[in-house]
């Protein structure tokens, strides 16, 4: 039986309207990492999750937001049982056999070490970071859970003294730099801009330091579970290459 061509169209549109709401609803989970993910005033807020918000509206994908601790993030990548993405992670070797990555949506600047004003001076005597993490004299600190990218995540597991480990965030870890518990950390330039706004920050005996042979800043993505189709993968990287084509020419 063949209908007339607007009873088609209605058709047509009905049976699109119910595949899409047979599709289970995107949900982005962001870390509390500001200035770039974080909740503000009940919000999300940010300059990465302003940018997922463009590229989900380029993209025509609709999603709820919600903040989330990057472990039990990468634990639901891993369980892959819900359509999630996340912005701003670092594509690894591990996370990749458990998650679709986007193209990249921004590059980082160099890390620096922040270190305790005490063993500053002796860390600047080193020439190369790879002598910092095998002097067993300083000890070295982390936030668990995060990457600092392929080349410092692998001097960081061989450190001579295993890293010890802040569970929230870059200020706890800074605290415990300040309190001598370790001797410096690693931390990117936006996060270091961002603790330096906040009033406890101010007080700790902390120094900035720069190596000349630090490697260079890591690619961030949006980092889907596998219930995430390939299409909506798709749609997601045509909106990176129209609204972020410096990104692309960075990689």
């Amino acid at each position: 039986m063949q209908f007339p061509l607007a009873r088609r169209l209605v058709l047509l549109a009905a049976l699109c309207a119910a595949g899409a709401a047979a599709q289970p609803a995107l949900t982005i989970e962001y870390r509390d990492k500001p200035p770039y993910t974080y909740t503000e005033a009940g919000q999300p807020a940010g300059f990465l999750m302003e940018r997922t918000a463009r590229l989900l509206k380029r993209a025509g994908i609709q999603a709820r937001f919600v903040e989330v601790p990057i472990r039990r993030t990468l634990m639901h990548l891993q369980a892959g049982t819900a359509p999630i993405c996340s912005p701003g992670l670092y594509k690894n070797a591990e996370r990749e056999a458990i998650a679709r990555f986007s193209l990249p949506i921004h590059r980082d600047r160099p890390h620096v070490v922040l270190a305790h004003a005490s063993v500053a001076a002796q860390i600047r005597a080193l020439p190369r970071i790879a002598q910092l993490f095998a002097e067993p004299s300083l000890q070295p600190g982390l936030v668990d859970g995060v990457s600092y990218g392929g080349q410092l995540d692998q001097l960081l597991a061989g450190a001579t003294r295993p890293p010890l480990r802040a569970q929230l965030a870059p200020l706890q870890l800074a605290r415990m730099v300040g309190a001598r518990r370790v001797d410096y950390m690693l931390i990117d330039e936006e996060d270091l801009a961002w603790l330096r706004k906040d009033p406890e920050f101010a007080p700790l005996a902390l120094v900035r330091i720069e190596f000349a042979d630090m490697p260079r800043g890591e690619l961030r993505h949006l980092a889907c579970s596998q219930q995430v189709t390939p299409r909506t993968m798709d749609r997601l990287n045509r909106a990176i290459r129209d609204l972020l084509p410096e990104i692309q020419a960075a990689e």
